[in-house]
């Protein structure tokens, strides 16, 4: 069944459980949707909750609301992780009999890592207690919730025998909902598997959340960090067909061109080439307060992304030790790939024995080891943890070189909408902080520092040149450009000549660069020279001296003014060491283009019976020409063009 434009335009949102062991949020999740999570064959036997279940609730005619519930037993917190890190909504689950619990603990703590704002308590098992039991509970919920995200959620008994309660909750459930925020379609599409199995008849079919965007049926995906791509054959979302699944949605997707033994929870899909799979994580990571011991730079810890866990060492940037309560920079270095987005929630639990000891936002995947104890770095991850698009856009562009950014590579490293991506570019332009040039058809950006730096080195470069070649006009572009860094961009240099010409800083003319005010000074003694040079270049003709015998015979001095006739276009090179002047050439193009007139057509020995010279001047005459477009060899003739 084909999803509605209705449907598409609307946020979804996932609820979750949370919750010590056998406190009944198996059984809540029964009592308010009538369906059973508990899917293994060990969790029926056991009646123990192992991996996460996931069920639905109508809120109405034409909507449905994802739910995820996770096991409570310290030993599957992991696949409580798995569950936890995608959902906006939880239903904070305590037992009436049992009180707070240890897991009850822990999973309060996750949730406030997680940064999950919304959410109900709900007190199980009313119905084996007093009432001034149940009021000794309450109290001492409400006690642990202060200071954390669910500090201010509604705390409701229910019992899930007797149905008192029940709906109640379903009622602030469908209350609460309205003011969820749930993730957006217009992101990048991107899943995280939690769950793969196969379907006889229809192949592979991964499950998971909808992190971002929206896929559709027979669209391509990459399967990553693998990066393997494969096509979307069918999608169901909460137990219907569907052709499109939006961000905030739980999906089941049959995939074509993998095998379910090739996938496994913690991978992610998305759109080809959007996520590059890393094993650095730049983010900010804080201890919590109730922790044992501080945490030692270096120390092995297990890393819960999304549906992923992944052993690493914490590597601080700022400090040695991190002690409970406090808050870092720190680099993750996991010892396998994961694909993240800035702005991803983490948990990090220690190594052994297993337990929830922090957790953080990523800043950034990286690529590249980070040096501890640098105030640049830290100063960058600040400017990436504070938030301030503004700010975060303009490093990306001011941190980066001359590289050049599209709307798309902005919008996947800052993990922005497009559209949003193309609002703060406009901004920061309109504020001066980026800079737009129309280059080569395309809008090009670059930061004003990066720009004004490259500015600065140009003409640093051209004030060299014209003062080591004080009778050249100016600097060839293509030896201008050689002379820059190799990982500059060409387009950076465009930008910045043109910059540079629309100020009246430089001039080019004739593809050769120049400072404005610089003028080629010429003393009457070279003056003097270069008008014997050139005389003698006119008085041989059609056979004219090499620079050697211009040296030998004007000595040392003349070797800056063949150079300065060059400049002034009264010489010609037509290879090497081989040159005439432009007089001279025009009496021989005369005699080529009278003799092909007449005759169709000239050879090289024509040529040169004709000017009674040597092939040695004959054939780089008749290339010359050749190359400048006055003449066309074909065969072994020459005709105009």
């Amino acid at each position: 069944m084909e999803q509605t434009s209705s449907t598409a335009q609307k946020e979804h949102i996932i609820i979750g459980t949370a919750g010590h062991i056998d406190h009944g949020k198996t059984s809540l999740v029964r009592a308010l949707t009538g369906i059973d999570t508990d899917r293994l064959p060990e969790e029926k036997q056991r009646g123990l909750t192992i991996d996460i279940g996931f069920a639905y609730l109508d809120l109405n005619s034409n909507r449905r609301i994802s739910i995820v519930d996770v096991p409570g037993h310290e030993r599957f917190v992991k696949n409580m992780l798995a569950g936890a890190t995608s959902i906006h909504l939880v239903l904070f689950v305590v037992a009436a009999d049992d009180g707070v619990m240890p897991q009850t603990t822990e999973h309060l703590e996750i949730i406030n890592l997680l940064g999950i704002e919304h959410g109900i308590v709900v007190v199980t098992k009313k119905d084996l207690v007093t009432d001034e039991w149940l009021a000794m509970v309450q109290e001492d919920v409400k006690r642990i919730l202060t200071g954390t995200t669910l500090e201010h959620a509604p705390v409701i008994p229910v019992s899930t025998v007797t149905g008192k309660g029940i709906e109640m909750c379903r009622t602030a459930l469908k209350k609460l909902i309205t003011r969820v925020k749930g993730q957006r379609s217009n992101r990048i599409f991107r899943l995280s598997i939690d769950r793969s199995f196969t379907v006889s008849g229809h192949g592979c079919v991964i499950t998971g959340p909808v992190l971002g965007g929206q896929v559709s049926v027979d669209t391509e995906v990459e399967v990553l960090p693998m990066k393997k791509i494969v096509r979307v054959r069918g999608i169901e979302v909460t137990g219907k067909r569907v052709h499109t699944a939006f961000a905030g949605q739980r999906a089941a997707l049959n995939l074509s061109g993998i095998k379910t033994k090739e996938i496994q929870r913690g991978y992610e899909l998305s759109v080809p080439g959007y996520l590059e799979p890393t094993n650095l994580i730049d983010t900010t990571i804080k201890l919590i307060k109730n922790v044992k011991n501080p945490l030692k730079n270096r120390t092995r810890i297990r890393f819960h992304i999304n549906t992923s866990e992944v052993m690493g060492r914490v590597i601080f940037l700022d400090r040695d030790t991190l002690k409970p309560g406090e808050e870092s920079f720190a680099q993750i270095i996991l010892e396998d790939f994961i694909t993240g987005e800035r702005n991803d929630r983490f948990i990090i639990r220690s190594y052994s024995p297993p337990y929830t000891i922090g957790g953080g936002k990523v800043l950034r995947p990286n690529t590249t080891r980070l040096k501890r104890f640098r105030n640049e770095t830290v100063k960058t991850l600040k400017i990436l943890a504070s938030g301030n698009l503004l700010d975060i856009v303009e490093h990306v562009y001011s941190n980066n070189g001359c590289h050049v950014f599209t709307i798309h590579d902005i919008s996947q490293r800052v993990n922005i909408p497009p559209s949003a991506a193309e609002n703060v570019i406009t901004k920061l332009i309109q504020k001066g902080f980026l800079l737009k040039f129309e280059i080569e058809g395309k809008s090009i950006i670059f930061h004003r520092t990066v720009i004004s730096s490259l500015k600065e080195h140009i003409l640093n470069i051209l004030a060299i040149y014209h003062k080591e070649n004080p009778l050249k006009a100016g600097i060839e572009e293509t030896y201008l450009k050689s002379l820059l860094r190799k990982d500059i961009h060409p387009l950076s240099v465009a930008a910045s000549l043109s910059s540079l010409k629309n100020e009246k800083a430089i001039k080019v003319h004739d593809n050769r660069v120049s400072l404005t005010n610089f003028k080629i000074e010429v003393s009457a003694q070279d003056k003097s020279r270069a008008n014997k040079i050139e005389e003698a270049f006119i008085n041989a003709g059609f056979t004219p001296p090499s620079s050697e015998e211009i040296y030998q015979r004007f000595g040392p001095p003349s070797k800056s003014i063949i150079p300065l006739l060059l400049e002034q276009k009264k010489l010609i090179r037509i290879e090497n060491d081989l040159y005439f002047h432009v007089a001279t050439l025009n009496r021989l193009k005369e005699i080529v283009k009278e003799y092909i007139q007449t005759h169709g057509s000239v050879t090289v020995a024509q040529f040169r019976d004709l000017t009674k010279t040597s092939r040695k001047f004959a054939v780089p005459l008749m290339e010359y020409f050749d190359a400048v477009h006055f003449t066309k060899r074909t065969g072994d003739v020459r005709i105009l063009l």
